[in-house]
């Protein structure tokens, strides 16, 4: 008998992989009916349009501090619960769901976890907080758990719709700048009861530093080459609206970053250029016209006060920067009992107003820690980076790039410290816009 021969033993590294892949069972399991495939349009309609001053400027009251509790959550988070509930209900293979999630979503239910202990936590203890488990953490679990069972075809529509949105959102903002008034005017609530309103464009999408954070992340995204929708003949006029609107939505740190990675792509097209690789001639063009044009635009556009707003952030934060510097004393300055499981709500506030950051905590993990102690914003945030990894997992490699921008933007400020439904804006963006070209057409991968 022959070492090869069809009576010889299988070597231990042959059985042990057959063995593994015997035991595997790969799901087919179809996409979700055409009643959650409308549904879901109606709820991307409902997220992205009818933003916090939206709901505000028809009455909702969701800003404010006083009201109803029920309208301190966004109409898009009752509806994605409601369609949640009738995907499960009239999903075909409940059985095979239930295999595929505990297969490929161990992160995100532990993020669901953690996410309910804290508000199990924040509800005993009376602390603040409790809106942000509906809004950001609940918003966010379920938009994971549904975005892989929509269909391909519809991803596509998805696709096109947010380069529409993005389009009219920047001319939005770049008008607001313009004529001195926001559409949809978003007003703040000081400490002291005082309202204001904000002078910043916001568009549709509730708050500057939202609005700046998700446009920073589209044209990082763009640049990465994301959104085959959009006609390459699109694609840098499209990037340079984006980078208008950043000026209108005056987010100093988006709007430095993103000139920042801007100027990286140029230095790295001419560098290209210079060592003689291929560059087409409509690149060439485009790359080395840029520079005059950009000067000239820059000249035109600071002659016409454009970016005395902007500037003025710079000089007149309303405390952001030194809160930044204080943030740090603040959480080192409790006791360590209180540091890892939270202090009470009273002594918090008294700790926050001494040191002067009654504005707020620029950075959510500080700001979750100063409330809710170290150990459950460790949790949350470890669930977080969980879910967007499994999120990950199902887009191309360049999505590290955005993925990386947004969690450095969100460092910056408060973001998913609070109400922020904008985490969940930023899972369906660069999930329609980074699809892996392998996906299957026919049925969940």
């Amino acid at each position: 008998m022959t070492a090869g021969g069809p009576g010889a033993p299988h070597s231990p590294v042959a059985f042990a992989s057959a063995v593994s892949s015997a035991r595997t069972v790969r799901l087919r399991l179809p996409f979700a009916p055409p009643l959650i495939q409308k549904m879901m349009a109606v709820y991307i309609v409902l997220l992205f349009v009818v933003s916090a001053n939206v709901l505000d400027l028809i009455g909702y009251d969701y800003s404010a501090i006083g009201g109803s509790p029920i309208t301190k959550i966004h109409v898009s988070t009752y509806f994605i619960v409601l369609m949640f509930g009738v995907f499960v209900i009239t999903y075909p293979q409940k059985g095979d769901l239930a295999r595929y999630y505990l297969a490929t979503k161990l992160g995100s239910i532990f993020f669901f976890c953690a996410s309910t202990f804290a508000v199990i936590n924040i509800v005993v203890d009376g602390r603040n907080g409790f809106g942000m488990y509906f809004d950001t953490d609940l918003h966010l679990f379920l938009c994971c758990m549904l975005l892989p069972f929509v269909t391909p075809d519809n991803m596509d529509r998805l696709e096109r719709f947010l380069h529409w949105f993005f389009l009219v959102n920047a001319l939005l903002a770049v008008v607001e700048l313009a004529i001195g008034f926001n559409i949809f005017p978003l007003i703040t609530y000081a400490p002291d009861g005082m309202t204001t309103v904000e002078p910043r464009a916001t568009a549709f999408l509730s708050h500057p530093l939202h609005a700046a954070t998700i446009t920073c992340v589209y044209i990082v995204s763009l640049l990465c080459g994301a959104g085959k929708a959009l006609r390459s003949n699109l694609r840098m006029p499209m990037i340079l609206l984006q980078y208008a609107a950043l000026l209108a939505f005056g987010g100093r740190t988006a709007f430095l970053l993103t000139g920042l990675i801007m100027a990286a792509m140029l230095l790295w097209g001419m560098f290209r250029t210079a060592a003689g690789m291929k560059l087409s001639q409509l690149g060439l063009i485009v790359w080395f016209s840029i520079i005059p044009v950009g000067i000239a635009l820059v000249a035109v556009l600071a002659s016409i006060g454009a970016f005395d707003q902007l500037l003025d952030r710079f000089t007149e934060d309303g405390g952001s920067a030194r809160s930044r510097w204080l943030m740090v004393p603040l959480l080192l300055s409790f006791n360590w009992g209180d540091l890892l499981w939270g202090a009470q709500t009273d002594y918090v506030r008294s700790q926050i107003y001494s040191f002067g950051l009654e504005w707020g905590v620029e950075n959510p993990f500080i700001q979750m820690s100063v409330f809710q102690g170290v150990v459950v914003a460790s949790m949350i945030m470890l669930g977080v980076l969980l879910l967007i990894y499994e999120a990950y997992r199902r887009m191309t490699w360049k999505a590290i790039f955005p993925i990386a921008v947004y969690f450095f933007l969100c460092s910056t400020f408060g973001s998913f410290a609070g109400r922020f439904f904008t985490f969940s804006i930023f899972l369906i963006v660069i999930s329609a816009l980074f699809r892996r070209p392998d996906t299957p057409s026919n049925y969940v991968s």
